[in-house]
């Protein structure tokens, strides 16, 4: 029997939960606890309550809105169901949309106190003496992923952490490596990076046992800007920094836009979608989204901002 199938079956008939705040009512169907915490938490505050509704076809999700009386409803949606969700008002977006910085300029350019935070950055990384080096040993992956990548995901991201397993991110190869930023000679941060054509990917980071405080002493933010550095060494046009919300409002987002990256505009192969609708009767969700603007697609699956 095929797996995938009962798989994309199951993806058409999903679980349903709906949360109440003293202001909203949010319903999200999906299977993926993160994802539901992460837009609980957005969304709401944090005192309110959930009722299981049961499963739903994916065709009887937007009448949840009217038939509940709902302010916002999320769903997850597959590249399959698509075409269907774009028959109702609301938005798509990618699970994820990706994000890039330009580094095919000059590095004066790129750290222009005018677009981005990288002169802050550099403060920091020559208050705290911070360097960096290249690591490409065969066991440098284990301990990437026990000493810096795992403790610092689950301490950062909490219930909403997704974390890989280390037989998923694979060995090294000759196109990806480790990068180390040390704090006065001891290793704080490592992030592990991936050489495809013109873009130096980072793939994933991670501060020594989750200690926060080498956070606060910018050692992401260097990791980002030695990125830049060695990526032009390569001869690289994007540093791509891999995915985000698409809110504007999250933190991450918002980091992100702060160091002048731009959205990936094309998400014609991505796999994983959101539909999000709205009561055009309730003035909260409408608010609530003026607030807190939105990186969804068009009929092109290109990226573009709430309200274009």
């Amino acid at each position: 029997m095929d797996i995938n199938w009962i798989k994309n079956l199951a993806r058409f008939n999903l679980p349903v939960y709906l949360y109440e705040s003293d202001t909203m009512k949010l319903a999200y169907a999906g299977y993926s606890a993160i994802k539901r915490n992460y837009y609980v938490r957005f969304i709401l505050d944090r005192n309110n309550h959930t009722t299981f509704l049961g499963r739903r076809w994916f065709w009887q999700i937007p009448d949840l809105i009217k038939s509940g009386n709902i302010d916002m409803a999320i769903s997850e949606i597959s590249p399959a169901i698509l075409k269907h969700f774009r028959k109702y008002s609301g938005h798509i977006a990618p699970v994820r949309v990706m994000m890039r910085i330009n580094i095919d300029r000059p590095e004066s350019e790129i750290c222009n106190r005018h677009v981005s935070d990288f002169p802050d950055i550099k403060r920091k990384i020559r208050k705290y003496n911070l360097t960096y080096e290249i690591i490409n040993d065969k066991g440098s992956i284990n301990n990437f992923y026990d000493k810096f990548y795992l403790p610092y995901t689950a301490k950062r991201h909490g219930e909403e952490a997704f974390i890989e397993d280390l037989n998923a991110i694979g060995e090294l190869s000759s196109s990806s490596f480790i990068m180390a930023v040390r704090e006065d000679g001891v290793i704080a941060g490592e992030a592990q990076f991936l050489k495809s054509d013109e873009n130096l990917c980072l793939m994933r980071l991670g501060l020594l046992e989750g200690n926060m405080e080498f956070r606060a002493h910018g050692v992401i933010g260097a990791i980002y800007y030695f990125a830049i550095l060695e990526g032009q060494k390569m001869k690289c046009r994007y540093l791509d920094l891999g995915g985000t919300r698409p809110f504007l409002t999250d933190g991450l987002t918002q980091f992100k836009l702060g160091l002048g990256a731009e959205f990936t505009p094309d998400y014609s192969k991505c796999n994983e979608f959101l539909w999000l609708g709205v009561n055009a009767k309730s003035e909260v969700a409408k608010e609530f989204l003026r607030n807190n603007p939105l990186m969804h697609l068009n009929s092109e699956l290109k990226i573009i901002k709430t309200g274009i």
